[in-house]
């Protein structure tokens, strides 16, 4: 029997993250379709690639896939949530450390692949931009988004506009310094918050608490330790798990309460991975905010994320639909 094909356009929105991508399928409302997740494939940190072809091939068949299976001969337009420094206009990855892309023209070569116009910006943008429409930043004007996970970056939104910067830089703060401490970064500085503030962080974090002969749980582990582990661990009331999520957390607050009073944000949204921790690490950051911002009225509330790892899709999904109702406008007034 012949397949019945859907009338209607379709769009893709994906969240590419450092262990994972998510892909979306939605139709023109932003509605979703189909969804399905797929490990993300990464150069080597230490010998960067600008041709991630192996990758990118795998995103197509994998959108091609999930188009046929809900009964699409084709998509639209893609929107892609890709780490690291982004710029739009360009479409291309310039520096996403923690993937082991440098200069990777990702728009043109997924647009080749997809037969369909590809649009990209920062993941966290994205992010943000998903929260600010419709979770935890719905009605808010001004917010910051962070996501901490693999890697740890913010998106800034003021006025309802999402804020780039001159060098399309705005929101980087995994790669600012912590005073005191000199981990090596995949960025190739020592001592990023990063380093701290992720999921490699705190379980770098646990590993050397357990080497440093700290009386925990986590050193029955006979694999490497991970950032579930810690947080498991500090669940069952584990107290070098629980001062880890502390560390992690007032570190990250300081650095926040800096960006706070910089741009002046209703509400920080706390997504990523690691959040799922909840207020064994959303505490410490609440702490530490108020310990540099100790007037409430003038301190945003930190809450996490409403869509967890929807957001991206959302986000993705909404500014490709966008540009591509642009495009359209555009030509349209050009023809006529």
């Amino acid at each position: 029997m012949e397949k019945a094909w859907r009338t209607g356009t379709a769009f893709i929105g994906a969240d590419i993250g450092g262990t994972n991508t998510v892909i979306g399928l939605f139709d023109e409302q932003g509605s979703p379709i189909g969804e399905r997740r797929i490990a993300t494939m990464r150069s080597d940190p230490r010998r960067p690639t600008s041709e991630p072809a192996a990758f990118m091939d795998r995103l197509a068949l994998e959108i091609g896939a999930l188009a046929l299976e809900h009964g699409y001969r084709d998509i639209a337009a893609a929107g892609f949530g890709v780490p690291g420094w982004v710029d739009t206009a360009a479409g291309m990855a310039l520096d996403a450390s923690n993937m082991g892309w440098r200069n990777v023209r990702f728009a043109e070569e997924m647009s080749r692949r997809l037969g369909a116009p590809v649009y990209i910006d920062n993941d966290v943008r994205l992010y943000t931009l998903g929260e600010a429409a419709a979770g935890a930043g719905a009605g808010c004007a001004n917010l910051v988004c962070i996501t901490v996970g693999t890697g740890l970056s913010a998106g800034i939104m003021m006025d309802g506009a999402l804020l780039r910067g001159s060098r399309l830089l705005a929101g980087e703060i995994g790669h600012d310094r912590v005073d005191g401490l000199d981990s090596p970064c995949n960025c190739g500085k020592r001592g990023c918050l990063e380093t701290i503030a992720s999921a490699p962080g705190i379980a770098r974090l646990a590993t050397e608490a357990v080497q440093s002969g700290k009386r925990t749980s986590l050193a029955d582990l006979d694999r490497p330790i991970t950032a579930l582990d810690v947080y498991l661990a500090c669940d069952a009331g584990d107290a070098v798990a629980a001062d880890i999520f502390s560390f992690a957390g007032r570190t990250l607050g300081r650095k926040l309460a800096a960006l706070a009073l910089a741009v002046d944000p209703q509400v920080i949204i706390v997504g990523g991975g690691v959040a799922a921790a909840g207020d064994y690490l959303l505490q410490p950051v609440r702490d530490e905010l108020a310990a540099h911002i100790p007037e409430a009225e003038w301190r945003p509330s930190v809450v996490p994320g409403k869509l967890q790892d929807k957001a991206g899709l959302v986000g993705a999904v909404r500014f490709a639909i966008g540009k591509w109702r642009q495009e359209r406008g555009n030509e349209h007034a050009q023809s006529s």
